[in-house]
């Protein structure tokens, strides 16, 4: 067996405005936990969007922060980074065949999202993937006991159901789309395909095997034809662009440090420079000074202007009531009604009753006003000088300004002109480097596209060859579908019981639906959740450790979104110690029982030197499962930030938005 053989997430990557946000896993049991609203469950949505997900719904924070998502993958031992946008899910996907670190040397490969979307010269990714791993492209009937049944193209999406549990299906009645007649007849064929048990398994597979040798020929005559032209052109080889770019890199660095230290010397090297531009400085802050002082007394003037008008109002008011006074006289006979009870009153009987002004009051008041009315002329005046003061020495000053600046520039063309060419002559070499720099990317871009077609014919050669052992032990000895269901029965039940559910009888696969069987009961009438919880995980698990015994068309990987889900993690307090739950265990143990089974499958993989990656996203974690496990943790979340933990998988969201 080969540990490098399968498919394998290395590490997810959002570029972001701000920084790059990462996520890196390994081999055998990844765990993912922490607080609510963190972005656990967005880590394992973009892993599925990435490998040709349809579309992802993208939470506030990485809307603002993420630009587009790359997720490394090694597949058979080869790294490939798969670049997709995020806010566009109908754009081509873009494969590059190298890590993340090194698409800029690389020509991309472009993928349509969709199968349906694909055409005779642009496949899909999940053409794209199961070609890669090596998986036999066939397709499955719409209805599997009819001859002239129409057939569908088979997706990776499809072998996905089967290797990956959201947060909606983790012990949900709806389990792959458990009651839509369509849907469910479709899993079942794609269970057939993945263990080999499809009625059409053998003529698919000699269909796959000629459109493998007719690609594998067409590639081979297209190396041909690029291989001759680059050969008459004498395009430098990988090694010989790797070596160049290198010096290259090399040589830019010395004359960057050579520009560097010549600029500094073109400016620190002169003691006139140094005291010209502090005698700037100091100009600078006069004129700053001067200009605040002149916006002062311009406010001043501004607010005191609007304090004189509104006095002069006020002396225009009183000069008017005292003329309306003369005028009218100051004996005054009236009589009226009361507004309140109708009788007869006489204005000469109530006016000494209430405090009229009279003519000396108002005079009074009319002088005092007047007083300040000149106090505020004076006030104006004094600001006025101050802004004509404050305007005759910014004029000053800046004369001054000029002068300073019209010296530092004579002496900085008298001193620095020795330097000049030299300088001149660096920052062209450099320009010269850096064009020379992106013919020899862009030649080693070419070198690499060729050096891919080569690694596709041989990975073809390789898959023609496995393909032709596999069909040959089809021919011979094919697997029935009865043995398969009852090898996955008795994974189901061996999981069940390292998960210690005691009472778990009549455990196996309902042979109509292919579904696990509990107790005789059918999944989908299974009445507890949390033995949905256990049994659906256990379900896909069994499917996964097939690939220990038998050659199976999955990747050996699972993702499973809220492992607890229906599950109590904390034991109950007590006095006794009697269990007394239906399944004869409490769920804290169910808890830690299920983890150690998917970490003893992990364990079973590597012992056998075969690749499997197990990655597990919960909340919380119990202190004593989360101690067990800190092996096997990649991320952990805390969104108060405690114990120096990052917030969440955009760890930069809450400083950046205020809250």
């Amino acid at each position: 067996m080969n540990l490098s053989r399968g498919l394998l997430i290395k590490d997810l990557i959002l570029p972001g405005h701000r920084k790059e946000y990462r996520v890196q896993f390994q081999p055998g049991v990844n765990i993912i936990y922490g607080d609510v609203d963190t972005g656990k469950s967005t880590i394992l949505r973009f892993i599925y969007y990435l490998l040709g997900g349809k579309a992802i719904k993208i939470d506030e924070e990485v809307a603002a922060s993420v630009k587009y998502a790359a997720l490394d993958i090694a597949i058979n031992g080869d790294n490939y980074c798969i670049v997709r946008d995020i806010f566009d899910p109908s754009r081509d996907i873009e494969v590059y065949h190298c890590p993340y670190s090194d698409i800029a040397n690389t020509f991309p490969e472009k993928y349509k999202s969709s199968v349906s979307k694909a055409g005779t010269d642009n496949d899909s990714l999940s053409d794209f993937l199961l070609d890669i791993l090596e998986l036999p492209a066939v397709r499955l009937k719409r209805a599997p006991t009819k001859d002239q049944s129409e057939t569908a193209k088979l997706s990776f999406l499809d072998l996905f159901k089967y290797m990956y549990l959201d947060q909606d299906d983790v012990g949900s009645t709806k389990m792959l789309d458990a009651g839509n007649y369509v849907i469910e007849t479709r899993n079942k064929e794609v269970l057939k395909y993945i263990f080999n048990v499809l009625d059409s398994s053998i003529a698919e597979l000699e269909v796959d095997i000629s459109n493998r040798a007719k690609e594998q020929e067409s590639l081979t005559k297209e190396y041909s034809a690029i291989s001759r032209f680059l050969s008459k052109t004498e395009l430098k080889t990988s090694e010989e662009l790797d070596e160049e770019i290198s010096g290259i890199d090399a040589l830019k660095s010395d004359l960057s440090g050579r520009l560097s230290d010549l600029n500094k010397r073109m400016v620190g090297d002169h003691d006139l420079y140094d005291s010209l531009k502090d005698a700037l400085d100091s100009i600078k802050l006069a004129i700053d000074e001067q200009e605040g002082k002149k916006s002062h007394a311009l406010q001043n003037i501004d607010r005191f202007s609007r304090l004189y008008n509104d006095y002069k109002n006020d002396v225009e008011k009183i000069d008017a009531s005292l003329s309306a006074k003369d005028v009218i006289g100051s004996d005054l006979e009236e009589r009226t009604n009361c507004p309140i009870c109708e009788s007869v009153i006489s204005i000469s009987d109530i006016s000494g009753r209430f405090d009229i002004p009279s003519d000396v009051k108002l005079d009074e008041e009319r002088k005092s006003i007047i007083r300040r009315l000149k106090d505020i002329s004076s006030l104006i005046a004094d600001n006025r000088q101050e802004v004509e003061l404050a305007s005759i020495r910014l004029d000053d000053l800046r004369s001054e300004q000029r002068k300073a600046r019209a010296v530092m520039d004579g002496e900085l063309e008298e001193s620095v002109s020795p330097y000049l060419a030299e300088r001149d002559a660096i920052v062209k070499e450099l320009a010269q480097l850096d064009e020379r720099r992106e013919t020899a990317v862009h030649s080693l871009r070419v070198r690499n596209k060729l050096a891919s077609i080569v690694e596709e014919i041989e990975r073809l050669e390789s898959g023609i060859e496995k393909l032709h052992v596999k069909l040959e032990e089809l021919k011979s000895d094919a697997p029935s579908l009865e043995s398969t269901v009852k090898d996955i029965g008795s994974d189901v039940d061996e999981f069940l019981r390292r998960v210690k559910l005691k009472n778990h009888y009549g455990v196996g696969l309902d042979e109509k639906t292919l579904l696990p069987t509990v107790r005789d009961i059918e999944y989908r009438k299974i009445n507890s959740g949390g033995l949905r919880t256990i049994v659906s995980i256990g379900y896909l698990a069994s499917i996964l450790r097939q690939k220990l015994s038998r050659d199976t068309n999955i990747p050996g990987l699972l993702m499973i979104d809220t492992v607890g889900k229906f599950l109590g993690k904390t034991p109950e307090p007590s006095e006794d110690s009697v269990i007394g739950d239906a399944e004869g265990v409490e769920d804290p143990e169910k808890y830690r029982n299920l983890f150690d089974a998917l970490i003893r499958l992990a364990e079973d993989f590597e012992e056998q030197n075969m690749l499997c990656q197990i990655i597990l996203v919960d909340n919380d974690i119990p202190h004593d499962v989360a101690y067990d496990t800190k092996g096997f943790e990649v991320a952990h979340y805390r969104s108060s930030g405690v114990n120096g933990l990052p917030v969440g998988l955009i760890d930069d969201w809450a400083s950046s938005s205020g809250g």
